[in-house]
């Protein structure tokens, strides 16, 4: 039980994001641009928030973690990252999760990945999730599907984003929505980004699950090239 609940946690709150890069609760085709780094920290809020946590709601609140990309090809991209949770009463597991993707045709990407592998503290950890994912530009909109495998947490992948630009800086408003606890339930999740400079990007998203309580999620990036 405890390792099923640390997996739903690390599903519901860390993935988009050193997370895979993506919307709120989904990962999307996208990817980290070559040769660039982004160094993340975040946290949970709100009356749901880490109600999936292993040791009870003081668990795995605060996380820091990293994610790069690489061309590897003119037309094939890596992604790979780690996070971690800390500042808890015991913290870790350190998660490794990567992707490769691809443009199959224009205006769209496709992309392979897989996220939550435990390099420390085994016992503790959940069984990694494996994911493939399409993304679309149709102008107006981008949309996002895709499915994810985990042992008792499969899960359909389903977003939508949109951006604009607010005082000359990218904003993004987006909404996504994936199963949990092995497909006993949806969490739909709503959340914006904003480049507040070049190299600071802030996020928030709220989830908004059909059992159980409200949580909201804050994210601070800080990005560079190299």
């Amino acid at each position: 039980m405890k390792t099923k609940a640390l997996a739903l946690y690390v599903l519901l709150t860390a993935s988009a994001l050193g997370t895979p890069t993506g919307l709120n609760n989904i990962p999307t085709a996208d990817a980290v641009p070559h040769r660039t780094v982004a160094v993340q920290a975040f946290s949970s809020f709100g009356p749901g928030a880490n109600q999936f946590a292993a040791n009870g709601p003081d668990e795995h609140s605060f996380w820091m973690g990293f994610k790069t990309g690489w061309e590897l090809t003119s037309k094939l991209q890596l992604e790979w990252g780690l996070d971690c949770p800390l500042l808890t009463q015991q913290s870790g597991p350190l998660f490794f999760q990567t992707k490769v993707g691809f443009e199959p045709w224009e205006h769209a990407k496709f992309s392979v990945g897989i996220a939550g592998i435990a390099l420390t503290d085994i016992d503790r950890a959940g069984d990694p999730f494996t994911y493939a994912v399409l993304s679309h530009d149709f102008g107006l909109l981008r949309a996002h599907a895709g499915y994810g495998v985990q042992t008792n947490g499969n899960s359909l992948l389903l977003g939508l984003d949109r951006s604009w630009k607010v005082f000359d800086r990218n904003f993004n408003l987006n909404v996504d929505l994936v199963q949990a606890a092995d497909q006993s339930f949806w969490l739909p999740a709503v959340g914006w980004k904003y480049d507040l400079s070049k190299h600071i990007v802030l996020e928030w998203w709220s989830n908004l699950p059909e059992n159980g309580k409200t949580s909201h999620i804050a994210k601070i990036n800080f990005v560079f090239t190299f």
